[in-house]
């Protein structure tokens, strides 16, 4: 009853579009019946997508199944994968309520065994849907996918391995969920006050009045991004170079660079950097892409900070792992910086000018530049509309006898069935 006005007072979505709900209702009767096993893959653009996906499956499922005169069990619900580290800054009682709500938390960057193990034990039940975000984390881009992870298709196998050792065989699919925000009105105006708070922190003139032309507009609010993408990055550099004595990049003349192209590899090393500042002080070793890092980091850091032992070290020892905390929260500030920055490239305002990607845009920029003031400040640019719609299942019971042949077989359909899933939610995406 609370969520429509949770979300148009507090999320400042204002509309909700859902597209495809019918799709689900089968599904939802079929998992009742214990006759298939579900798992949801849904996008992960903005902090408000656990909200999206609950409105969709407490309202317009139920709302689909009477208009196709189907009979659900009431409520129709979901278990739902979490990080475990929410809690950890949104508060304990986050973690009570999500384990009532059919949570599962997982520790990201290592094999959670607890955690497999919990999900492969409801999968096996099929009593809901098993929802989770094959993105990983945030996107930040609603007009952009970003790289998947090979977890859920790997999660729908093990639950085929699971049923096969019952001797059952029903279906089990993956269904992709696609979820897509915009501003119900163009915020320039917003857009243009963000980008002069930013201006200010960072000591640069704010140029005004905006052109009214909107070609006019939309380069002068392009020039400001660059520029104030570049100042951030000059003084990142200069900040690891002075301090962690690590140089910039070296880049090749102007004349032989697009601006664009330029930001684009000094926005990598500085990933790079940050990401290499913390491994050395962890002794983590920086393999695989920068998700793959910060998570890794993220592992490690939680290690050091919440001991495990805590309750064997002596009056001592508890000083000494209160000081090496504080560090370890400290070193993570250049991971948690680099996550910031992992979504941002120089192309995506630039393909498309839209009042929509300048937002996002600005907003990411909005969070690195509070990242290093040591303060989050969340802003509302206006009020959006949200677009959640449900595409064709994949069903992985059609790809089990190649799975099944041995382990090489294995990873290569689950690459495919993470190809095919990024597919179709890259399909769900809308102009």
């Amino acid at each position: 009853m609370l969520l429509p006005w949770w979300m148009r007072t507090r999320l400042r979505i204002a509309q909700v579009r859902v597209e495809g709900a019918a799709v689900l209702v089968p599904w939802y009767q079929a998992l009742q019946n214990q006759q298939a096993r579900v798992l949801l893959a849904f996008r992960h653009p903005t902090l408000d997508d656990p909200y999206v996906m609950f409105y969709l499956l407490s309202r317009a499922v139920p709302a689909a199944a009477r208009a196709l005169g189907v009979k659900l069990k009431l409520p129709v619900h979901n278990y739902f994968v979490y990080d475990r580290g929410i809690p950890l800054w949104a508060g304990r009682w986050v973690g009570w309520l999500f384990s009532r709500l059919g949570g599962i938390p997982i520790q990201r960057g290592r094999m959670d065994r607890l955690a497999i193990k919990t999900i492969r034990e409801v999968l096996l039940r099929g009593e809901m849907p098993l929802t989770i975000a094959p993105e990983g984390g945030i996107n930040h881009h609603s007009e952009r996918l970003g790289p998947l992870e090979p977890g859920v298709p790997q999660m729908g196998f093990w639950c085929l391995e699971d049923l096969a050792k019952q001797g059952q065989e029903v279906p089990v699919v993956v269904i992709p969920i696609g979820i897509q925000y915009g501003y119900l009105r163009p915020p320039w105006e917003q857009v243009s006050q963000l980008l002069a708070r930013m201006e200010t922190l960072c000591g640069l003139p704010v140029l005004s009045p905006s052109p009214e032309s909107p070609q006019e507009r939309q380069e002068w609010l392009y020039g400001r991004l660059v520029r104030l993408a570049d100042y951030l990055l000059t003084q990142m550099e200069h900040f690891y170079y002075r301090f962690y004595h690590v140089p910039p990049p070296d880049l090749p003349p102007a004349a032989e660079m697009s601006v664009n192209e330029r930001l684009k590899i000094r926005l990598e090393h500085l990933r790079d950097t940050a990401l290499r500042v913390t491994e050395s002080f962890f002794g983590v070793t920086g393999e695989g892409t920068t998700i793959d890092r910060c998570r890794r980091l993220e592992a490690a850091g939680r290690d050091w900070i919440y001991r495990q032992d805590w309750g064997e070290l002596s009056p001592l020892a508890r000083h000494l792992a209160d000081r090496i905390a504080q560090e370890a929260e400290l070193r993570l500030w250049h991971m948690q910086l680099v996550e910031r920055l992992t979504s941002v490239t120089g192309d995506y305002v630039r393909e498309k000018p839209s009042a929509d990607r300048f937002a996002e845009t600005t907003l990411i920029l909005w969070s690195a530049v509070t990242h290093v003031q040591g303060k989050e400040q969340p802003v509302h640019l206006g009020e959006r509309w949200v677009a959640v719609r449900v595409g064709e299942p994949i069903r992985l019971n059609d790809y089990w006898e190649t799975y099944r042949r041995n382990r090489k077989a294995a990873r290569e359909v689950v690459q495919q069935v993470t190809e095919l899933l990024a597919a179709r939610l890259q399909g769900l995406i809308q102009s």
